[in-house]
This record gives structure tokens, sequence and C-alpha cells, in this order.
């Protein structure tokens, strides 16, 4: 073996002597004590489970705002805008004989009472106006939404908003002479209504149908509409008289025609 292999053999087992060496000292006499992981783990666990909990109030805390405020906004008034609808897909809401009566109590001279006309000049709920000299009216009092009807087009046989357009109502072309002023806030139409479009007896000469009318337009977009005379193509022998405008402004300004029936969901 010549010299330098002799020398890389030499130092090629001194180093595996010495790895051996130190390996079997690591091997022999007692082990190192392990370290006790079960507190540390504890504490770790007890850290995570408050984590989670605090992360779970948190996240109820979020939806319960989230639905506060959604709630909020679904209870919250919201303005009321004027819808524009052909007069035939209008709701029409009729208020009680109570509220009327509470409006214009016997004491001012005046009676209301329910009434059934046999043959009305147009469906909808009436009631008996009484004035204080004894004449009775047929009393139509009704509550919509303010719409238009562009489709009507005898403009002169119904009435008009401020910008010329033809208001939806049961009573067009029964209508005429429609005035439009202004009311506070509002608008108010005086006009009267006629029934000689209608067929009436001739024999027993029943007179034909007239009547007084005011229309209340509120700017929140409801139009209260209020009408007195005689209304009933088939009544005879009724002691009737023009009825005054006060009474009737009276009913279709009263704030608490529409309060009523916005209270019921209108």
């Amino acid at each position: 073996m010549s010299g330098k292999a002799g020398d890389e053999f030499a130092e090629q087992y001194v180093y595996e002597s010495a790895l051996t060496e130190a390996l079997g000292g690591l091997a022999s006499g007692a082990e190192p004590p392990m370290p006790d992981l079960v507190p540390g783990a504890v504490v770790r666990g007890t850290r995570m489970r408050r984590r989670r909990r605090a992360g779970a109030t948190l996240g109820a805390a979020v939806l319960a705002g989230v639905l506060a405020v959604g709630g909020h906004a679904l209870l919250a008034p919201r303005p009321e805008s004027t819808p524009t609808l052909p007069a035939g897909r209008s709701t029409v809401w009729y208020p009680s004989l109570e509220l009327l009566r509470s409006i214009l109590p016997a004491a001012n001279g005046t009676e209301i009472e329910a009434g059934n006309p046999r043959q009305p000049l147009r469906p909808g709920r009436y009631f008996r106006l009484t004035s204080a000299d004894g004449s009775a009216n047929d009393l139509y009092v009704a509550v919509s939404r303010t719409a238009v009807d562009p489709s009507y087009t005898h403009v002169t046989r119904a009435c008009q908003d401020r910008a010329g357009r033809v208001l939806g109502s049961p009573w067009n072309s029964l209508i005429t002479r429609c005035t439009l002023i202004s009311h506070g806030s509002g608008s108010l139409l005086n006009y009267f209504v006629t029934g000689a479009a209608q067929p009436t007896p001739t024999t027993t000469g029943t007179p034909p149908p007239w009547a007084t009318g005011v229309t209340y337009l509120t700017p929140g977009g409801w139009t209260v509409t209020v009408i007195a005379g005689r209304l009933d193509v088939a009544a005879t022998g009724r002691n009737s008289s023009r009825p005054r405008t006060g009474p009737l402004v009276r009913l279709a300004t009263d704030p608490r025609i529409f309060d009523a029936v916005k209270e019921t969901g209108g």
C-alpha cells in the first residue's frame, strides 16, 4: 500500500472511530427527561376556545346590527309618491259612519246616517246627509290614490290637475264646471254632477240626479272625493235642496279621512 493511500485509509478509520464513539455516547446512560406537553396543550386549547367564543360573539353582534339596520329600513316611513295609474285600476276606500260623524257632529246642524240608494249613479258606499232645514241628500265619500286617466278624451266632463291631465275618477262623464283652486299645500276641486246622461222615468216625474262635488288632492298623493245631492236615480218624493259646500269641504280636507286609510294599510 503506498504512503498516500495509507494516510487516506488512516484518516477514514480515525473519522469512523470517532463517529462511532460519539453515537455510542449518546445511546449510553439514562435518557434525558421529556418535557411535559400536557399543560401547554391545555393552555393553547383554552386560548383557541376563547378566540372561537369571541369570534362567535362578534359575529352575532354584527348580524344583530345588520338586522337592526335592515329592520329600521323596513319600518321607517318612506316618502309618499304620487302614482300615475288609470282610473279603473285605482283602489277606493270608504270611511266609516263614526268617522264622518266625528268630523261633522250633529251639533253643527247636520246629521249623517247610513244610506242605501236603490239605483245609485255610481257604485260605492253611500250615506245620508240631513241639513238643519230638514232637507236630505245622498252623500258619497271615498278616498283613493291620486291617479290620472290619459285615455279619457272628454276633458269637459272631468276634472284636471294643474298640469292639465285628466284625473281618474268613477264620476268622469258626469262632471261639469270643474274649478281648481289652491287649498293649503294641496288642491281643491269644486264641481257639479249631473245625471242627464242617465235614463230617468218620465211617467213618474222623477227629477234627474244632480249633486255638488268637492275633491281634495293632498300633497301626499291622496284624493278625497265628497259628493252630496240627489244621487239615486230611482228616488222619488224626497225633500232635498242643494247642499252647502262648507260641510263638504270640511269632510274632504280633514286629515283624519286619509289617516284612517293609511292606518288600515291602504
